[in-house]
């Protein structure tokens, strides 16, 4: 749904067709790390307008998740959401599983001055923000590129790959300490490993 609301407001905003509001797109996507950045490099696109316009989507196919909640609940530590969308929508989605009360923090791309991951400035300014100490800090990410800045720093990286078991042929990158399939089942392993210790 975001995705088809990128590409709308591309092609509106900058009159253009669909196809190639697509291409734009995926191109700063790639180049930056969000499309958003590019648009405003670019374009001199209003972040909160565009924020506002792609994240307008219909979160009823999102559902609580207790198990999830449990786990985040027993973890220990604080718990922050780092994130290249906006609070507003990471709220939303927080909300709509259930989990919300058990996040302590959210770093979104606003308090990051819109400069996404995997800029490597952006992960310092949320190590400052919050006082953290990377090597005490555990770091979940779906997207691979974005755990190498996060490794670099100190943190470790725990990547969290829905195909993991299609890629398993693949060796696993450096700057990537664990991976799983879920974050679930890693959660459930540091919750285990932490009541052995």
């Amino acid at each position: 749904m975001i995705d088809f609301n990128m590409k709308d407001f591309i092609s509106k905003k900058l009159e253009i067709p669909i196809e190639q509001a697509f291409k734009i797109q995926k191109y700063f996507y790639k180049k930056y790390g969000t499309t958003l950045f590019g648009l405003m490099k670019y374009h001199n696109i209003d972040p909160n307008e565009f924020l506002d316009y792609v994240h307008n989507i219909d979160f009823s196919k999102l559902k609580k998740n207790d198990e999830l909640n449990q786990y985040l609940k027993l973890l220990p530590g604080k718990k922050i959401v780092f994130t290249n969308g906006d609070e507003k929508y990471a709220s939303k989605v927080l909300r709509s599983l259930g989990i919300i009360d058990n996040i302590d923090e959210i770093y979104d791309i606003k308090k990051g001055n819109y400069i996404p991951k995997p800029k490597i400035e952006t992960y310092k300014n949320l190590i400052n923000s919050y006082n953290i100490v990377p090597r005490q800090t555990v770091f979940f990410e779906d997207i691979e590129k974005n755990l190498k800045p996060a490794h670099d720093l100190g943190f470790t990286t725990v990547h969290i790959d829905f195909d993991l078991d299609v890629r398993r042929s693949k060796k696993q990158k450096k700057y990537i300490d664990f991976e799983f399939k879920c974050i679930k089942s890693a959660l459930k392993m540091i919750i285990k490993f932490t009541k052995v210790n």
